[in-house]
């Protein structure tokens, strides 16, 4: 009696274990193709992330920007209405001394 029956022969084991073989490295392929995906994936989450955190500090920034100027504008109008009651009260003194 032989370990390999007749009806398979050396031919056929060899056919055989080429086929496996084909289908391992066809499913180790799809396998890394679908890892590739979900890399991909997660990378383009994060990149969204990423975008989604630097609009929100462009906004603050915009928004700091706005206050920013919205404040040196009080402060110059405070500044130019304090100029101009002081300029009136110096002519006023002016004024009474002469009279």
């Amino acid at each position: 009696m032989s370990a390999i029956p007749p009806s398979f022969g050396k031919t056929g084991i060899l056919r055989d274990l080429s086929s496996a073989t084909s289908k391992l490295i066809k499913s180790v392929w799809r396998l890394s193709s679908h890892v590739r995906r979900e890399d991909r994936y997660s990378g383009l989450e994060a990149a969204g992330s990423n975008i989604s955190a630097s609009d929100s500090r462009i906004t603050d920034n915009e928004s700091a920007r706005e206050i920013i100027e919205y404040t040196k504008s009080k402060i110059l109008s405070g500044a130019t209405l304090s100029v101009a009651g002081q300029a009136n009260q110096t002519q006023r003194r002016i004024i009474s001394l002469i009279q």
